[in-house]
C-alpha cells in the first residue's frame, strides 16, 4: 500500500499528469497559488462556537499576543497568510507600537483595523445612525481611535461592518439614519491614513428584525461613493439572501472598482453557518478568479491553529 505519503505523491503525479493533457500550465498555477495573500482575522484563533455558547480549547489563544502567534504559525504552514486583522477593542494594548514590533518579529505584519461599533450598550438603537447625537459622536470617536492606530501599526485598511437597523416600523426614519451613516464615515474617511482604504461591509439582516442600514451591496456601493476612490464595498460571501448570484456582484463591483475585498464563508439557512465553500465550492472558485484577475485583496474569515503553545514571553 505503501506510506501515506507515498500514496499522495502518487496521485499528484496523475492529477499532474492529467492537467497537462488539457492544456493546463502546472508551474503557473503553483506560481499563482503561491502568490496569493489570505489575511486571517486575530479573534479566529481564539475559542469559538455558536451564538448560543463559547466552547473552550485547551492552548486557545487568550490575548492579542497569542493571536499573532497562532496567526504566524499559519503562515508558516501556508506560506499565504503573511497578515492579520485586528478587532478594536477586543485586540486593544497601551502600546501599539510594540504590538507592531512584535508582530514584525514573528514575521507577519498587522493588517485590517475592524472598529467594534456593535457590542457597548450604548448602541442598543444604533452606533453611527443612532438618533442620540451623544451616541452617535461616541461611535465618531471610536472610529477615529482605530484611523490613529492604523497610522501607528502601518494598517493600510479600515473595515467598518455595522449592526445598526430598526426592530419596527416607524421606530426611526430611514433617511436621516443614512445621512448620520454617511457623515459619521466621511469623518474617518477623512481621517484615513495615505494611501489607506475604507472597506464597507454589508449584511442582509440581523440582529436588527425591521431594516437594517447597510443590508446590501447596493447600499454599500452608494456610501461608498459618496466617500470618494479609497471607499470600497467588503463582499462576505455568507451575508446574502439565498439565490443570490454574488458572483455578479463581485463582477459588477470590478467594473466600477469598487470591489475592495472579501470575507470567506459560507450558508446554507441564514448568515455565515457553515465553512467556506462547504456548500458551493464553484460559486467560491470563480469569486476568487475574477477577484484575483481584478486584483482584489482577500479577507479569510477563521483558521484552524496547527500548533501547540509555548507560554508567552511578555
Amino acid at each position: 500500500m505503501g506510506t501515506l505519503e507515498s500514496r499522495i505523491q502518487e496521485r499528484y503525479k496523475l492529477l499532474v499528469e492529467d492537467l497537462q493533457e488539457r492544456g493546463v500550465d502546472v508551474e503557473d498555477v503553483k506560481r499563482r497559488l503561491k502568490a496569493q495573500q489570505i489575511e486571517t482575522p486575530s479573534w479566529g484563533y481564539g475559542d469559538s462556537g455558536t451564538r448560543f455558547g463559547v466552547f473552550q480549547q485547551p492552548w486557545a489563544a487568550r490575548n492579542v499576543h497569542e493571536r499573532l502567534q497562532d496567526a504566524a504559525v499559519t503562515h508558516r504552514y501556508t506560506g499565504v497568510a503573511p497578515s492579520v486583522a485586528l478587532h478594536i477593542p477586543w485586540d486593544k494594548v497601551d502600546d501599539w507600537a510594540a504590538l507592531k514590533q512584535y508582530a514584525d518579529e514573528l514575521g507577519i505584519r498587522i493588517g485590517a483595523i475592524n472598529p467594534n461599533l456593535f457590542q457597548d450598550q450604548d448602541y442598543k438603537l444604533g452606533s453611527v445612525c443612532n438618533p442620540d447625537p451623544r451616541i452617535r459622536g461616541k461611535a465618531i470617536e471610536h472610529l477615529l481611535e482605530c484611523t490613529e492606530i492604523m497610522r501607528i501599526v502601518d494598517s493600510d485598511i479600515l473595515s467598518v461592518w455595522l449592526a445598526d437597523g430598526t426592530n419596527y416600523p416607524g421606530q426611526d426614519d430611514f433617511r436621516k439614519r443614512h445621512q448620520y451613516l454617511v457623515e459619521a464615515l466621511k469623518v474617518a474617511y477623512d481621517d484615513l491614513p495615505a494611501d489607506a482604504r475604507m472597506l464597507v461591509e454589508y449584511k442582509f439582516f440581523e440582529p436588527a428584525f425591521y431594516h437594517t442600514d447597510l443590508p446590501d451591496w447596493g447600499t454599500a456601493l452608494l456610501v461608498c461613493q459618496r466617500l470618494g476612490d479609497q471607499a470600497q464595498v467588503l463582499i462576505d460571501t455568507g451575508h446574502h439572501p439565498l439565490g443570490t448570484n454574488i458572483e455578479m456582484i463581485v463582477a459588477l463591483l470590478l467594473e466600477y472598482g469598487k470591489l475592495g475585498g472579501f470575507h470567506f464563508n459560507c450558508r446554507k439557512y441564514a448568515d455565515d453557518d457553515l465553512t467556506t465553500g462547504s456548500i458551493n465550492p464553484q460559486e467560491l472558485f470563480f469569486d476568487l478568479l475574477r477577484a484575483g484577475q481584478g486584483g482584489a485583496q482577500a479577507r479569510l474569515e477563521g483558521e484552524d491553529r496547527l500548533h501547540d503553545r509555548p507560554e508567552p514571553q511578555h
